[in-house]
């Protein structure tokens, strides 16, 4: 497995810091509710549920300034979807304060599928990983943490995790008509974080599942 290290962008990591604990407390909200009677889908299904009717209302605040709302944009949709990801990594027993098992989550959280995890880390590694149920360890602070998941992560990983964040504002048309834009930043904003929930949520279960192979 190829690695390079990489400069992590200060704010992107401070941001990334923040909605991994954030995620991990929300995730264990849900396993200690006794409402939902320990099934970890329902808990995983309402999570995106919420997430999903949040990014609505943080696309149209952010869609209607026009152009100067697509910084705050990119950056709360990308602290929404990583605190998403760790919520549910926390709901099926993945301990995001893991280095192994946050350099699946940085990259399941932005879009990266089952079939690209296993072409770079390989399939038995990523089986390991995501079996690793309820197993905590002792680490260094999440901040140096990510620092080394971020030097371990293969280059073309890398690329392709931040050639997602740097075109996140060419999904976002119309910001030159603010009205028009809240509205489709809302909705946008909205179709993206459902996907982004259930892809994290297959990622999961596909490499927990005996039959799993690539083609």
């Amino acid at each position: 497995m190829a690695t390079a290290s990489v400069s992590t962008p200060d704010w992107l990591l401070n941001l990334m810091l923040l909605a991994i604990e954030e995620g991990r407390q929300w995730g264990y909200q849900f396993l200690h509710d006794p409402r939902w009677g320990g099934d970890r889908d329902r808990m995983a299904n309402h999570a995106i549920y919420e997430a999903t009717l949040w990014s609505v209302g943080s696309g149209v605040a952010t869609g209607v300034m026009g152009w100067a709302g697509v910084p705050l944009d990119i950056a709360y949709f990308y602290h929404a979807q990583i605190k998403l990801a760790a919520a549910l990594f926390t709901i099926y027993g993945l301990d995001s304060e893991n280095e192994n098992v946050l350099m699946m989550l940085i990259p399941t959280a932005l879009g990266v599928t089952a079939a690209e995890l296993a072409n770079h880390f390989g399939t038995q590694f990523c089986r390991q990983i995501f079996k690793t149920f309820g197993r905590r360890a002792a680490q260094k602070n999440l901040s140096q943490v990510l620092m080394a998941v971020f030097r371990q992560l293969p280059r073309p990983l890398l690329q392709q995790i931040f050639g997602k964040v740097s075109s996140k504002s060419l999904t976002l048309p119309a910001r030159a008509v603010p009205l028009v834009s809240g509205v489709i930043g809302g909705a946008t904003n909205a179709v993206m974080m459902n996907i982004c929930g259930h892809g994290v949520c297959t990622v999961i279960k596909t490499f927990r599942s005996p039959s799993y192979s690539i083609a």
